[in-house]
């Protein structure tokens, strides 16, 4: 072997030993701790929208770490996760590329039982593999009071933390996925030695004190009215021979149904654009449209670009559907790829007709962002205009939707949102949309995502921090909870039926 061939070797044997070094010397972590507050400051679009003191964040882990001679890696990355979390950037996240989970045991520990909402309540269930239905852990205390003598709410509040600002009903539920993972949370707070929980249950009059030890099973609670958990559309979007048929069906009362367990691109499957048509007119006799989109978690806005164009009338097309911005140091003079692949165009954009112009010259006479765009920050305005195609529906459309609807998903239910045929019915959504882009730290090489881009609804009101609200309400019931029947999507049938 070469001299040449020995020295690239030994240096490759050394970025290797470095990229998977678990541990940072104090200048390491702090030189990374600087390059994340450039990020922020540099890409992040919600961060400039943030009423959080960011600077007496950065303060405390300076001086976290200056007390430390050596920085673990995870330590400095929760630290950063805890600081993304006062943003409402809700495609914001902090990735660990070398953490090795399984060198720490309670990092794989999980609560010792399922947990779900009901109303205001945090309910404890376990699963019943023969009749696939939830049970009460404990059916005389049904809801979960305490986790080691703190109340719930403070609890979720204070360790929950990751998905602090998203809009109430995904906060709570994210929030039992967290808690769900309880060993990680004990880990982030610096406790490597928990084995046991001491919980208490209620029923609303008395307690019941319970210590069990931690599971070293995760238990998943699957709601039944996801559909991107339904075994049924597992394949969707996984496979291209995938039987897209299985997705619609006629209900009762000649209401037609069809479900998307998540926005894929036509790339990922060839046949879908022909089928959203045909499928289309399949039901063009119904007497309603239900689209379920619950727990889709988003992708891209292909299948909205094609519904609408049936869903949008004529005396209301063109239909201004999302106003984005993003930061002015990415390229502004002509229309971005990664916008456009989202529809998005600015107002000169040779893809927007002179008709598209003057729709959004007067839907700008009423449109008002919820917070000030820094023109020195942030490009001018990118649109999203909707088209009614040569035969759209005459009847009203139902799109259903919760709180796991997420990204494409939420920008498809605020973009039909307000249109006279179409009716959003359920929970509001989790929102989010940032045209989000991946950075890594030099040093500890922890990946930081950051939403780049503003993303405004109709209203408004960004996406993110707010998702959007249902026309028609419908909660969960104890009946969908312990999934012994799809409660949502009945009532609304009965809905439309009556």
């Amino acid at each position: 072997m070469t001299t040449r061939k020995i020295v690239q070797v030994f240096t490759l044997l050394l970025i290797s030993t470095l990229s998977f070094s678990q541990t940072l010397t104090k200048e390491m972590a702090l030189e990374d701790l600087n390059e994340f507050k450039t990020l922020l400051a540099k890409q992040s679009s919600y961060y400039q929208v943030s009423k959080t003191d960011f600077e007496n964040h950065y303060n405390e882990i300076e001086s976290k770490i200056n007390q430390r001679d050596s920085i673990p890696v995870y330590f400095l990355a929760f630290e950063l996760e805890r600081i993304l979390s006062n943003i409402i950037d809700r495609h914001a996240n902090i990735r660990m590329k070398n953490f090795e989970e399984d060198d720490y045991e309670l990092y794989n520990l999980y609560l010792p039982f399922t947990v779900s909402s009901l109303d205001d309540h945090v309910v404890a269930l376990k699963f019943n593999k023969s009749t696939k239905e939830y049970e009460y852990y404990f059916p005389k205390y049904p809801f979960l009071k305490k986790v080691n003598k703190i109340d719930i709410d403070p609890f979720l509040e204070n360790y929950a933390y990751r998905r602090n600002l998203s809009p109430k009903n995904a906060k709570r539920t994210d929030g039992l996925k967290d808690l769900r993972d309880l060993g990680e949370i004990y880990f982030k707070q610096g406790n490597t030695t928990l084995k046991e929980v001491e919980i208490t249950l209620t029923n609303g009059s008395t307690d019941k004190i319970l210590t069990l030890p931690l599971s070293d099973r995760r238990n998943w609670y699957f709601d039944i009215g996801s559909i991107s958990l339904n075994r049924n559309y597992s394949k969707f979007g996984r496979d291209t021979d995938f039987d897209l048929n299985k997705l619609d069906k006629l209900l009762t009362d000649s209401i037609a149904y069809m479900a998307i367990p998540a926005m894929i691109s036509y790339d990922e499957n060839p046949n879908l654009e022909s089928y959203l048509k045909a499928t289309i007119e399949k039901y063009r006799n119904a007497k309603a449209l239900i689209i379920d989109i619950r727990g889709n978690s988003g992708g891209t806005r292909d299948i909205l670009n094609t519904l609408s164009g049936y869903f949008v009338q004529p005396k209301q097309s063109p239909w201004v559907a999302n106003v984005a911005y993003i930061r002015s140091d990415q390229y502004l003079d002509e229309d971005v790829s990664s916008m456009q692949s989202r529809f998005l165009y600015n107002y000169n954009s040779q893809l927007l007709s002179d008709k598209d112009r003057e729709t959004i010259d007067a839907f700008h006479k009423d449109f008002k962002t919820e917070f000030k765009v820094d023109s020195n920050k942030f490009s001018e305005p990118y649109y999203m205009v909707l088209h009614n195609n040569q035969s759209p529906l005459n009847y009203t459309i139902y799109i259903l939707i919760n709180e796991d609807c997420f990204s494409a998903a939420s920008v498809f239910t605020s973009a039909l949102k307000g249109l006279d045929n179409v009716k959003i019915a359920g929970v509001t959504t989790n929102g989010s949309s940032g045209r989000s882009r991946e950075f890594y730290l030099k040093n500890s090489n922890i990946r930081v995502k950051l939403s780049t881009m503003l993303s405004f609804q109709r209203t408004g009101k960004t996406l993110d921090g707010n998702g959007t609200p249902p026309d028609i309400i419908l909660e969960r019931d104890e009946e969908q909870v312990l999934r012994k029947k799809d409660s949502q999507l009945e009532k609304l049938i009965e809905l439309i039926k009556n």
